[in-house]
């Protein structure tokens, strides 16, 4: 094995243990082995004197006396042999625990070098969980590799999520147009097509035209070619939650993000992605708006006024998760959090994983140096389960 190339201190430990268990072992034998051969030898001087008594034919007295102490002698040496046996019977005992011990040592070290060193460093926590803090951490190296947009993040003033004042007088987000002019394969592109197919109000029924179904289509597959969400689905694949062929995986997105289902009055109107990567509006209360090209280009219209930032994280230049407060249609979100500078296909990978593998409990995820929590949440629409919503979350 592994842990026994190499003798340090816990290896030494254990051959030094298995070595007095043996010594124990071979001093128990020989003990129980003179106490045998002691009796026997009390034994055969008893006989020889019963002989000599019965062939002399010597006085009953004298026979007695002997007999006397012939039984004193054999209930001594009774007494002694049942003493042995419990001294033997505690030393087994005695060996068998050392025995059980440094098995669990053993086994304890080939648990923290096998699962929890391999899986993440020892912390607390499922093997599930392990698993998605691994996937992340490599799907974020990809994300850095791949999509560096030219955007300025202005944070300016930082605020609180129940203070009424503007911290930020200028927009969050400052981009050029090389961010929605880039190459066939960027998914940014794709992905604006969709923000003019839903209505804000969740009251609102909504239908899909042929065309909105092509351009979801055509944005589902673009994300598919892309490195991050092939590796994505392969480490689905790996855990029977997708078949490998390209249907079954437009299906599975498709199903997660685009089904339709009421958040009011039993009307058709909003889905995951219009939550996530959009927003709605019940009454005066702002839902989703958890992606950072939507925050945008709302700001860009005017109808988004940025406050300020509660919180933020930096996962690598130009990349963050920031908790922010501001104002959408002068509707008040006192706090809200999304990402900052990632690409749609990173964080419906992020986000798709969560809600399959962890949904409803904080969801751990690293990126970069960085841990912490997504949050997913299912909506269960006539026996489907569906996205409700998806966020990065910054409580310790």
């Amino acid at each position: 094995m592994i842990m026994l190339r190499s003798k340090s201190g816990d290896q030494l430990s254990f051959y030094q243990t298995i070595r007095d268990i043996r010594g124990l072992w071979k001093c128990d034998k020989v003990v129980c082995k003179n106490r045998k051969r002691k009796n026997n030898n009390i034994e055969r001087r008893n006989n020889n004197k019963r002989q000599m008594c019965a062939a002399t034919n010597n006085t009953q007295y004298n026979f007695n006396n002997n007999d006397q102490q012939n039984k004193a002698e054999t209930n001594s040496s009774g007494s002694n042999t049942h003493l042995d046996k419990d001294k033997c019977e505690k030393i087994k005992r005695f060996i068998l625990i050392g025995v059980l011990a440094v098995l669990g040592i053993v086994g304890w070290h080939i648990y923290e070098y096998f699962y929890a060193g391999k899986g993440g460093g020892g912390d607390d926590g499922t093997f599930v969980e392990h698993e998605i803090i691994d996937l992340t951490q490599r799907l974020f190296a990809d994300e850095v590799r791949t999509n560096n947009y030219p955007i300025n993040v202005n944070f300016q003033g930082k605020t609180k999520s129940f203070a009424r004042d503007d911290r930020a007088a200028e927009p969050l987000l400052q981009t050029d147009d090389a961010l929605y002019t880039t190459d066939a394969s960027s998914t940014i592109p794709l992905l604006r097509r969709l923000f003019d197919n839903y209505l804000l109000d969740v009251n609102a029924v909504e239908g899909t035209t042929a065309e909105q179904a092509q351009e979801e289509l055509d944005f589902l597959r673009a994300v598919l070619k892309t490195s991050i969400m092939k590796h994505t689905m392969l480490f689905l694949q790996q855990r029977g939650l997708v078949a490998a062929n390209h249907k079954a995986q437009i299906e599975l997105l498709r199903s997660v993000w685009f089904t339709q289902y009421s958040r009011s009055r039993g009307r058709m109107g909003s889905s995951g992605f219009e939550h996530v990567f959009l927003a709605e509006l019940r009454d005066e209360t702002i839902l989703g708006l958890h992606n950072w090209i939507y925050f945008h280009e709302q700001e860009a219209q005017g109808n988004l006024d940025y406050k300020g930032f509660i919180e933020k994280i930096q996962l690598d230049k130009n990349k963050y998760v920031l908790a922010t407060r501001f104002t959408f249609y002068n509707h008040i979100k006192p706090y809200n959090t999304l990402f900052i500078g990632t690409s749609p296909e990173f964080e419906l990978s992020v986000y798709t994983v969560c809600f399959l593998l962890h949904v409803e409990e904080p969801c751990p995820v690293q990126m970069g140096n960085t841990k912490f929590n997504i949050n997913t949440n299912a909506w269960d629409w006539h026996g489907r389960k569906t996205l409700a919503a998806a966020y990065p979350s910054l409580e310790k």
